[in-house]
Parts: C-alpha cells; structure tokens; sequence
C-alpha cells in the first residue's frame, strides 16, 4: 500500500456487492444490477501496490472490441457444442440458453468470464439478470414501446454496435501478427522511447502499522520495536497487528517504491536507514505508527529490453491490430458524405 496518493486512508476499502436478493430486485435497477456485477467480479482478491504500465504508441485508436475467443475458452466443451441449452425460463415462454451467457460475458475481461463461468451460483445470478432484461424487453413490445421512433433506431444502433464488434474482431484475426513482427515492433518501440524505460533509484521496505488512537499506541509501538530487536520475526508481527492489512497479509511487504511515492515522513525515515536489516524508531504519519524495516536498495538505471519484453508484446499487438482497424477506418471515410447544410440546422434547433 502507497500512501502519499490521496488523502483518503487507503488501509478502508469498500468490498463490492456481487449479489442483490431478490426482493431488492426492481426493474429499473436491472442495468445497474449487471453493471455491479461485472464490478464485483472484477475486483482483485488482494489489495497490492499499483503496478506501473509502459505507456502505448501514441497512434489513433479505434474503439477496442472484446478479444476474439471461442466458447471453448470459458465453457465446458458439452456446453459449448449446444448453445441452445435452456439456462432458465419465465414468464410469457422468456428463455435464457448458453449463448445468452456466453454473448454477455464477452463485454467482460477474460479473467472475470472464467471466474463466473467456474461457480455455478454466478451462472444463475448471471442468467436470472438476462431473464428480468428479456421479460421486461417482452414487455415493452407489447405495449408497442418498438414502434417510438427514437427506439427503433437505438435497437438498430445495438444492431450495429453488435455486428461492428463482430467484423472488427474477425479483422484482428485476419490480421494477427507473427511472433517475428511483434518482436521487430517491440524493440523498434524500446529504441525509439528509450528514454521512457529509466527507472528511478527503488528501495524496497516492510513496515507495520499501528492506527493512532491514542498515548497506548506510541507504547505499543515501542513495545513492537523491542521484540524485533530481541529477535522476533517481523513478518509475522506484521501479520498479527498491522493495521494495513494489504502489506499485513504479506509480511509488511511495500514492494519497491521510489521517492516521493510515500508520505513525508515515511520517505524521510526510510532514508535514514543504512543498510538492509535497520529498523526505524517509531515514525508518525496521518495513517498511525510505523516500524520500517529496510530489505533492498536499487540504484536508476534503464529497463532492459527483456525486462519490458512481455508488456512491449502486448503493445505491439494492440499498435498493430490498431493500426489495421484505423486504415480500414480511413478507407471507409472515403466514401462518407455529410449533409452539412442539415447538420447546421440541426445543431441549431432546440433539444428534443
């Protein structure tokens, strides 16, 4: 855990909600209901320091479609081979199969559809929400809601946005680099934006917290500090009482950090310790106590090209699928032709 990047205390964090109950369920919380899904589902199941990314190629993106993948991927292969499997029915004969799953999850990271589709009780809180969604389109059809005119053509923007996703997804597959291209536009990249690979000088540190709440807690402190001293672990200390309970769980491990990138007076005691062993006296923050434990001190240097190789291959190939979907973009804009005068007039009529 960082602690100089906002003045909220970051050891409280707000756990998501996976499941609503039924009797919470209204209908117009349904969209909501499937957001917060895919919210919860995609918290990390331990909190940890941020990792830093490589920035991307500054190119023109066209908008990202979820990744082209088989139902293989995710689903079980006796699923996967009959997709018109009933999941769940309601009212007015409204089923749910497996593509209906299987088409929402793709709006979600892989990670996240492998986790739901792995406990069945995510399955069924994922089909009952499709369900409700159905039911209530069933519905609106029927008190002739898809005759307004305004949504008829959002169906039809859905229609598109649907089919769009799709062709550009099998463009990308038409368009896959090989192993040799990624490499030459990775390296092409770390040359040209070498100097976005320094790295500052890191130091790598444990420390256990004790939330101020009052003159027992400095005590306390002392009191940890002398059984480290006489020899106790401090990683198990730092387990049985850090009130940051995401370096807690790891031994007090802060990961590397460079300067500035903890609060003042961490980073000034932090600085005082010599050589990897030292403990600091107890040192206040607005977080509580801290007992610092120095591990390792690297000194700037540039990032070798095999150490960012795994994310440059990644970025080399969103630059080159991306750099595909903006000439296909461009060629279509060719033939585009903009009824300015209408345009103008519209900008200028009151809102509807």
């Amino acid at each position: 855990m960082h602690f100089s990047m906002s003045t909220t205390n970051p050891h409280v964090r707000r756990a998501g909600t996976l499941f609503i109950s039924k009797n919470a369920l209204k209908p117009l919380s349904t969209v909501a209901l499937l957001l917060s899904f895919y919210s919860a589902m995609a918290q990390p199941s331990a909190p940890g320091a941020p990792v830093q990314q490589p920035a991307a190629p500054a190119t023109a993106r066209v908008p990202a479609t979820p990744p082209a993948s088989t139902a293989a991927t995710v689903l079980p292969a006796s699923a996967a081979a009959n997709g018109a499997t009933v999941l769940a029915r309601g009212p007015d004969g409204a089923v749910i199969t497996v593509n209906d799953v299987f088409s929402e999850l793709q709006r979600a990271p892989e990670a996240t559809r492998k986790i739901v589709m792995e406990k069945p009780e995510s399955v069924q809180q994922l089909a009952s929400n499709l369900l409700v969604r159905r039911v209530l389109a069933k519905e609106a059809e029927r008190d002739g809601l898809a005759q307004d005119p305004l949504i008829t053509s959002s169906i039809a923007i859905g229609r598109d946005r649907v089919l769009s996703d799709a062709r550009l997804a099998r463009l990308d597959a038409q368009n896959t680099p090989t192993e040799a291209a990624l490499d030459a536009y990775a390296r092409n990249f770390y040359k040209v934006n070498a100097a976005s690979f320094e790295k500052p000088a890191q130091t790598r540190a444990r420390h256990i917290l004790l939330a101020n709440t009052g003159p027992d807690s400095l005590q306390k402190a002392k009191d940890l500090l002398a059984q480290l001293r006489g020899g106790a672990s401090f990683e198990e200390l730092a387990k049985a009482n850090s009130t940051d309970t995401g370096s807690g769980s790891r031994g007090g491990d802060l990961g590397f950090f460079a300067a500035g990138q903890m609060v003042r007076p961490f980073d000034d005691a932090v600085n005082k310790l010599a050589k990897p062993g030292d403990l600091s006296e107890p040192v206040e923050s607005q977080f509580g106590y801290h007992i610092i434990k120095l591990e390792e001190r690297r000194e700037k240097g540039r990032q070798t090209y095999e150490e960012a190789r795994p994310q440059l291959l990644e970025e080399a190939r969103s630059g080159i699928l991306n750099e595909s979907r903006v000439a296909k973009v461009q060629n279509m804009m060719k033939d585009i032709v903009f009824e300015r005068a209408t345009i103008e007039a519209l900008s200028k009529s009151p809102a509807r």
